[in-house]
């Protein structure tokens, strides 16, 4: 008498001939889990062997072993859609688990563009939603200011803004059911210039913003503009060397010319945050510039 067939999607699960599943990695975080575990729940209802998906699928067992265990490289969205789509994962939630996958790309920091093209597939159509176009007239000038500030192109700026209110759009609805929308639509905006940005003493380079500073705009034309150019490059040198945060701050209101309730509107964060971020910004560059120099206590 033949052996039935093995139990499809969604029918009972079967005892599987050959090796067992291995758990996830202890190296995988915590939200590439996120997405991993409904498909591995998904593998072992479905009564389907690696060496079956193996058949239908092409792909090895190995690597089919690698994706559900977490192991080796960060997987493509497309390998893992196709994944869920041969074990039957209903499409809403194949919706659902391609936001984790971006959040856990993010943070195994894969670049912006390299996520984007594994989801483009799934978005035929880039029309913004209606809150999202809505945040982008809010904030997108000022994006595209803090890009140009790093990457000393507007169309290379304008490309890595596109590049991130494309993948806002993918993640969303993650977006705005986090603590913070805006702080997190700025995390993406960050890591997308910063990861365009020429890095080469291990700190973005920032000498050519000098010449287009607002105190050496100031300064053009005047019989101090030769001055103002030198010591901008010396300021710019020390700025490119601040903590992430510090950075952000004094690129926005020194730089850019922003005042301190829009720094912190566009952050994301509490003005008394931002105001202290920047007292210590000029601290420690007060102590970079002129290191004989004892700063005086602030009261």
């Amino acid at each position: 008498m033949p052996t039935p067939p093995p139990a499809g999607p969604g029918g009972p699960a079967q005892a599987r001939p050959g090796r067992k599943l291995g758990p996830i990695v202890a190296s995988a975080g915590q939200t590439h889990r996120d997405w991993l575990q409904p498909l591995r729940d998904a593998y072992q209802a479905s009564g389907i062997t690696l060496e079956q998906l193996e058949r239908s699928m092409g792909w090895s067992r190995s690597k089919l072993s690698e994706l559900l265990r977490a192991a080796g490289l960060y997987p493509r969205w497309e390998w893992v859609r196709s994944l869920m789509h041969a074990l039957g994962v209903p499409d809403s939630s194949v919706a659902a688990l391609r936001g984790l996958w971006v959040l856990a790309a993010l943070e195994v920091n894969k670049r912006t563009v390299w996520i984007n093209r594994c989801v483009a597939h799934d978005f035929p159509d880039s029309e913004r939603p209606v809150h999202l176009s809505a945040f982008y007239e809010l904030y997108g000038t000022t994006y595209c200011h803090y890009a140009n500030t790093f990457l000393r192109s507007p169309a290379e700026s304008q490309r890595a803004v596109n590049d991130v209110f494309f993948l806002l759009q993918v993640v969303w609805n993650d977006a705005l059911s986090s603590a913070n929308p805006r702080r997190f639509a700025w995390r993406v905006l960050r890591e997308t210039v910063l990861e365009r940005t020429p890095h080469p003493d291990g700190y973005p380079t920032l000498v050519e913003s000098s010449f287009d500073s607002v105190a050496l705009a100031q300064a053009s034309g005047s019989a101090d503009e030769l001055r103002q150019v030198e010591e901008s490059m010396a300021l710019f040198q020390a700025v490119r060397r601040l903590p992430p945060g510090q950075l952000d701050v004094v690129v926005l209101m020194h730089l850019r010319g922003m005042k301190d309730t829009d720094v912190a509107d566009v952050l994301g964060l509490p003005i008394g945050l931002v105001r202290s971020t920047e007292r210590h910004a000029r601290r420690s560059l007060n102590d970079c510039l002129f290191p004989n120099h004892r700063s005086t206590p602030e009261g």
